[in-house]
């Protein structure tokens, strides 16, 4: 899987599968795609 070898690659990367997720997925879950990146953000600083 594509993102498997992005984790692998990118040490600091975090997975998050959206649920359900489909082609549109960003548009379609937005709130849990906001709600990671919010979470991974606050993880940097």
């Amino acid at each position: 899987m594509a993102s498997d070898r992005m984790k692998a690659e990118l040490p600091y990367s975090e997975r998050v599968t959206l649920k359900p997720g489909g082609h549109m997925a960003l548009m379609e879950q937005n709130k849990q795609f906001a709600e990671a990146v919010s979470t991974f953000c606050t993880g940097c600083l």
